[in-house]
């Protein structure tokens, strides 16, 4: 019961915040992700999102979760551009010391083709004597 009445107020001193700073409610706001330095996420369900425009500020109020990275990614991926992904890719590529976190299937047929080594030759002068 004290809980409550103690969110309650929070609530009230952080509306009261959000009017003074001229903020006004975003609808419709399903998800909120903050993404820290760490590869972890600070993710919002549902939140009250506020908006000051002018300011370039926002304030986001609801119950959050810290997440790994890994484990939301798949969850994310439709949210992300292709820039996105590939700098997630970069990050994670220089996390790992460089190794290559993205591996390369191939086929066996793919094993067996060579890349031919280029050969200076003028193929005019050899067509010619032919």
């Amino acid at each position: 019961l004290l809980l409550e009445k103690k969110t309650i107020q929070d609530d009230k001193k952080f509306k009261s915040t959000v009017k003074k700073l001229g903020m006004q409610p975003l609808q419709d706001i399903d998800e909120v992700n903050m993404f820290k330095d760490d590869n972890t996420i600070i993710q919002f369900k549902r939140p009250e999102v506020f908006a000051a425009f002018q300011s370039n500020a926002f304030a986001v109020m609801g119950p959050a979760e810290t997440k790994n990275l890994k484990d939301i990614l798949h969850e994310m991926q439709s949210q992300l551009s292709m820039k996105d992904l590939q700098a997630l890719a970069q990050q994670f590529k220089a996390e790992q010391g460089g190794k290559n976190v993205i591996k390369e299937e191939k086929d066996e047929d793919d094993k067996d083709e060579e890349i031919p080594t280029l050969v200076k030759t003028n193929f005019e002068e050899v067509s010619n004597k032919q």
